[in-house]
């Protein structure tokens, strides 16, 4: 499950080696320089914001359950001597 924020950095990267692809085939160097540092600084955002999503999941998850188990078996059919 993806936040609407990794969603739009994901944008950006996509966007950003776009624009690098495109100054380079322009011949235009400061577009292809702002393509490649807005698609590595948009890279590192996404893997800081991925991570900080996985510790406050990892963080939210409950502990074992200590209820003893039911048999299935015994819960549906019992036994004539439980009767």
């Amino acid at each position: 499950m993806t936040t609407q924020s990794q969603d739009r950095l994901l944008g950006i990267a996509v966007a950003s080696l776009i624009a690098a692809f495109g100054g380079d085939l322009l011949g235009m160097s400061p577009l292809v320089t702002v393509g490649v540092a807005s698609f590595f600084l948009a890279v590192a955002a996404l893997l800081a914001l991925m991570t900080a999503s996985l510790v406050v999941g990892l963080s939210q998850l409950s502990g074992p359950d200590m209820h003893a188990p039911v048999p299935a078996e015994k819960a549906r059919f019992p036994t004539l001597d439980e009767r």
